[in-house]
């Protein structure tokens, strides 16, 4: 992931949304709680979303994932842990490196991934991470958004393995 300095930069309408909606949430606090957080606020872009549960040893297991994303994925991945799925076709994005930085720093994350198609082109998906605090201090949850600017037939051609459950032997 190529980390941008603002949401601003990503020029991602639905990202600029879910970070505006961040910050109305989170008021004075450094962050909002996952109860702030209501489905119905976000109904145009909740296709887009993923709500993650990181748990007390920084374990990530996606909660909700948007329909757009189930697209995008070629599989729905709610409910599965993040070292269960293999993100291999995202170009140079260490996804559990990610998420512990988020978990470290306490801050909102926002970058471009390069994921490739199966012809070999690669796409650009803008991703919005944005922490959240059952205290206030330890992150609890992160909710997300992934803005792809795909077309339907680019859709088709993302990589079947894309999130591919990792075989276990």
């Amino acid at each position: 992931m190529r980390e941008i300095a603002s949401v601003e930069e990503l020029a991602s309408s639905i990202g600029t949304e879910l970070y505006a909606y961040w910050e109305r949430k989170r008021g004075a606090r450094r962050m909002p709680a996952r109860a702030d957080i209501d489905p119905a606020d976000l109904k145009r872009i909740l296709p887009n979303i993923i709500l993650a549960k990181i748990e007390r040893d920084g374990r990530v297991r996606f909660t909700l994932v948007g329909t757009r994303c189930v697209a995008h994925a070629a599989m729905d991945y709610t409910n599965h842990y993040l070292d269960e799925l293999d993100f291999s076709c995202d170009h140079d994005t260490d996804w559990h490196e990610v998420y512990r930085t988020l978990h470290r720093e306490r801050r909102p994350i926002f970058g471009i991934v390069k994921t490739f198609l199966k012809d070999t082109r690669t796409c650009e998906l803008a991703e919005v991470l944005l922490p959240l605090s059952d205290d206030g201090e330890t992150i609890t949850h992160c909710i997300g958004i992934e803005d792809a600017r795909l077309g339907l037939h680019d859709v088709e051609d993302l990589m079947p393995a894309r999130l591919a459950l990792k075989q276990i032997a």
